[in-house]
């Protein structure tokens, strides 16, 4: 049954599309589309479903309907066939007489291709002898170019080899740079020779020039040497201008670098005749050799350096010479100072620096348990021994102990400084004159010998042998010049090696500074500062007190800090100001505490009982305490100063560039931790000496100003109260009887903060002694008086803000005196809306309005 149906399908699809699949553009016949309505109206949809069969009647009923459709169907192909008869006739009819056309143009293209494929035949003949001839034509341009070139290359030889045997060096140097100019291919090429050799010239080509450049090599380095030996500059100039146009630039750097040296040799032997002549006394002597052959070193290399460059390349100079003036600098310089470390018995000096002890560990604490000697007589006598004032350091005391003598180690640690600074000066002038700049670009042209000669005509070497008259000789301090136009000039630009890191005589100057100076320095500054505490005397007479020790602390470590500076070295200096900041921590900050801390254990027993004892321990007590905490006062100002004077940027510019200068000020400045902590042990002690001395006192002067003082008063009460004025007076006489001993022998800073203290101890007892009186309204207006006067005298004793520290009693005060209509309502509230800031709280508050009667 389905099998019946299946050609409704391709029925409707026949006469709906076209043989390729496309839409048919004419409409169907009114019949076709009623019929195909109505074969569709007659879909097998209408017919029964088979799975619904279930007796045979009804399946025999099914089948007569599905007989009757299919006949239907039959019908409706037939009909439609009929139909379609004309069209399939008239499309017949059409590819008929299409047939003539088709078969005409069939011939017409056969003549076409016949025609064409004889063209193209033609044509690719024709491309094919095109390209011959090309070829031909290129081989013959190449052959005669060949030709032309050994011809010119052996004209140039044979004019080479005549202006070489007439010994004609700027015809040789014409000729060579023509012989060179050419494609070295066809100078060793089999054509170039068997054509080229003759007789006089059998060898190959590139032989013969390799042979003659020899040749010439070996005469301009022979007239070179005649020329710089008899002082003639102009035929040395000559010279050394021809060996990189023959293509013998390395050599002649190699020979001008020889000569170089020779200059240098002659400062050698004026080098070795001074230490030969054992003429060491000068302090500075081997430091002034060095700087002698820094600066001969320095001079040539401004004479020479834009004459090298210019000729061979900017950069050859630095490449090509400079290695060899540096190799000659270190042998002399290693030989300068391997004779300062025997002259000044450098090994011996730093085994006794090694093995001397200074006094400190268990020393210094047995030390701190024993009583302090008696001070000396007041400081600040004219010429007073190791003063610096006097014109001798603090290594001059007469009162050496055995060890190291501390000038001799001043006089090595100034001379390697100095040694340290000229070679950083002399390093820093190398690194400034030989460095090549970028941008630099070479054009690729060589220059002939005519124009080359015309561009130098003006500019002849230097007196090779001393400094020209005309040119002022350069110092080491002065500012490195550039060699100008002429450097942008050059013919190639090199890569240039750091001479100053490579050199052996820089290796050893870092590693004295490292190891010699660093420990000498060391040794030098803990022995003076433990000389300047040996030889410490008070000044008792000025005002303040202060003590030898602060100028005697300060004058050396002034003078280390810019001795280590100037030695040019940044990792000397962080090494150094690392060691200074703890030597200064521990041999003075602390030495000082520890001063302070024996005088209070030594007088600590005396304190303890009244009586004469008892005053002369805490005058003792007072004078150590007020001294040393002034010179830790001062100290911190005097750190400020000399890390300001040490670390001034523009003075340190002239000794560092770049990024060690950055580097050298943050080091410098990292110092800065040492004034904190000088005040942190001023801090410290301070608090001692007021609570020891001082603090028992305080209670005291409360106690006595208001003793039988009543705040209940009436009119007569308060006249006599305020005729009498015995609170301030009290005060004022109890405070100048405590703090008598303290005016004008301490410093303003110090001063303030004694005072500051005082007053932090006094008002909370104060605070508390008004809380339990009793004030009537003339009482409270006379207490406010007494506070008044009482802070207007304090204020006169120091320059710190003392009103705001009374701000909690006037606010008393104010709450006393307030009238009894004002006492109604919320007081605290009030006041905060009216802008007051309470310092009291509201409990407070209400317990002081409780006082009122």
């Amino acid at each position: 049954m389905a099998a019946a149906a299946a050609p409704a399908g391709p029925a409707t699809s026949t006469f709906g599309l076209e043989p390729n699949g496309a839409q048919h553009d004419r409409a169907d016949p009114p019949e076709i589309e009623d019929r195909q309505t109505h074969s569709e109206d007659a879909t097998p949809h209408d017919l029964v479903d088979p799975a619904t069969l279930t007796t045979r009647s009804s399946v025999l009923q099914a089948l007569a309907e599905l007989s009757t459709y299919s006949a239907s169907l039959e019908d409706e192909l037939v009909s439609l066939f009929e139909e379609s008869l004309p069209v399939i006739d008239e499309a017949k009819r059409n590819v008929a007489s299409v047939a003539p056309q088709v078969e005409l143009v069939k011939e017409e293209a056969y003549v076409l291709d016949r025609r064409l494929q004889e063209s193209a035949s033609v044509a690719k003949r024709i491309s094919e002898r095109v390209r011959l001839l090309d070829e031909e034509r290129k081989r013959i341009a190449l052959a005669t170019e060949w030709a032309v070139k050994v011809a010119e290359l052996k004209d140039a030889l044979l004019s080479l080899a005549a202006a070489v045997e007439r010994r004609d060096w700027d015809q040789a140097t014409t000729h060579c740079i023509k012989a060179m100019s050419i494609d070295p291919a066809i100078t060793s090429s089999k054509f170039a020779a068997a054509v080229i050799p003759t007789a006089e010239l059998p060898e190959a080509p590139d032989a013969t020039l390799l042979a003659l450049r020899q040749a010439m090599l070996s005469a301009f380095t022979e007239s070179f040497r005649r020329a710089t030996e008899s002082k003639d500059q102009a035929e040395a100039s000559r010279f050394f201008k021809l060996f990189p146009q023959v293509g013998w630039k390395q050599e002649g750097l190699d020979v001008y670098s020889s000569f170089a040296k020779t200059m240098v040799r002659e400062r050698g032997r004026a080098i070795g005749e001074s230490l030969g002549s054992g003429k060491a006394q000068s302090p500075t002597y081997f430091a002034l050799l060095l700087t002698g052959l820094f600066e001969h070193l320095a001079t040539l290399i401004d004479m020479h350096q834009p004459v090298v460059d210019r000729h061979y390349g900017q950069g050859n100079f630095g490449h090509g010479v400079m290695p060899g003036l540096q190799d000659e600098c270190d042998r002399l310089g290693l030989r300068v100072l391997d004779a300062w470390h025997e002259d000044r018995g450098i090994k011996r000096k730093l085994d006794e620096v090694n093995s001397h002890r200074f006094v400190g560990g268990a020393a210094a604490a047995a030390a701190a348990k024993s009583p302090p000697p008696a001070f000396r007589p007041a400081f600040g006598v004219p010429g007073r021994t190791a003063s610096p004032a006097g014109g001798r350091t603090a290594s001059s005391s007469i009162d050496d102990p055995s060890g190291p003598d501390g000038r001799e180690i001043d006089r090595i640690l100034n001379e390697l400084a100095a040694i340290g600074s000229r070679w950083g000066l002399y390093r820093r002038f190398l690194q400034d004159r030989l460095q090549v700049p970028d941008g630099n670009h070479h054009d690729g042209r060589q220059r002939s010998l005519a124009e080359e000669r015309k561009a130098q005509a003006s500019e002849p070497l230097k007196d090779f042998r001393r400094p020209s008259v005309s040119s002022p000789r350069l110092s080491l301090d002065g500012a490195p010049t550039g060699a100008g136009q002429a450097d942008r000039d050059s013919f190639e630009a090199v890569e240039m090696r750091d001479i100053a890191a490579e050199s052996q005589l820089g290796k050893q100057v870092d590693e004295a500074l490292a190891t010699v100076y660093t420990t000498m320095e060391t040794w030098y500054l803990r022995n003076s500062l433990e000389k300047a505490f040996r030889i410490d005397q008070p000044d008792l007479q000025a005002r303040p007190y202060t003590s030898s020790i602060l100028d005697d602390a300060f004058y050396v470590l002034r003078t280390v800090l810019g001795r280590v500076l100037s030695t040019a070295s940044l990792r000397t200096v962080s090494a150094m100001f690392r060691t200074v900041r703890s030597v200064v921590e521990e041999d003075f900050i602390e030495a000082i505490v520890r001063k302070m801390e024996n005088t209070w254990r030594s007088v600590s027993g005396s304190m303890a009982v009244d009586g004469p004892r008892k005053e002369a321990a805490t005058r003792e007590m007072r004078t150590v305490f007020v001294t040393y905490l002034n010179v830790l006062d001062i100290s911190a100002q005097y750190m400020d100063r000399v890390l300001g004077d040490v670390g001034n940027e523009q003075s340190l510019a002239r000794i560092y560039g770049g990024d060690e200068l950055e580097q050298t000020l943050a080091i410098v400045h990292s110092l800065g931790s040492l004034v904190n902590r000088l005040k942190s042990g001023l801090r410290t002690e301070i608090d001692q000496l007021f609570t020891q001395i001082t603090r028992p006192r305080l209670r005291a002067i409360l106690t006595e100003a208001y003793r039988d003082t009543s705040y209940v008063l009436d009119d007569e009460g308060y006249a006599d109260a305020e005729d009498r004025d015995l609170v301030r007076r009290r005060f004022i006489k109890g405070w100048e009887h405590v703090f008598h001993a303290f005016k004008g022998i301490f410093t303003e800073s110090n001063h303030n903060t004694y005072v500051n203290m005082a007053l932090d101890a006094l008002l909370k007892p104060w605070e508390g002694m008004v809380m339990g009186m009793r004030f009537s309204e003339l009482g409270a207006l006379r207490f406010d008086k007494d506070i008044r006067g009482i802070s207007t005298f304090l204020a006169s004793q120091t320059s710190l803000p003392v009103r705001e520290k009374f701000t909690r009693l006037q606010q008393i005060s104010y709450v006393i005196n307030l009238d009894a209509t004002e006492d109604e309502g919320d007081v605290y509230q009030n006041a905060v809306s009216s802008g007051i800031s309470w310092r009291l709280s509201a409990a407070e508050v209400k317990s002081i309005q409780a006082l009122r009667l």
